[in-house]
């Protein structure tokens, strides 16, 4: 059994159109390993980044180190190039 996958942001759009919520933000923790992951979704581009914020924000409580704290969702970074 392959464990510790990412959660792909399919996962997060998936969860937003079913409940009807325009940005997610899912968090997983295997207590097991103490790996800890962190996948966001918005239905637009400004909620991408809204997601994104509260993602970096919720890693920063948790004690992740600081670079990895400023992720920028991909669709926001295509659409600024």
């Amino acid at each position: 059994m392959v464990k510790n996958l990412r959660i792909p942001i399919s996962a997060a759009k998936y969860v937003s159109e079913k409940y009807e919520f325009t940005e997610v933000v899912i968090f997983a923790y295997d207590p097991e390993t103490g790996k800890q992951h962190v996948t966001t979704y918005g239905k637009t581009k400004e909620q991408c980044i809204d997601a994104a914020k509260a993602g970096n924000f919720l890693k920063k409580a948790l004690g992740w180190p600081d670079e990895l704290c400023h992720a920028e969702p991909n669709r926001a970074k295509k659409q600024d190039a």
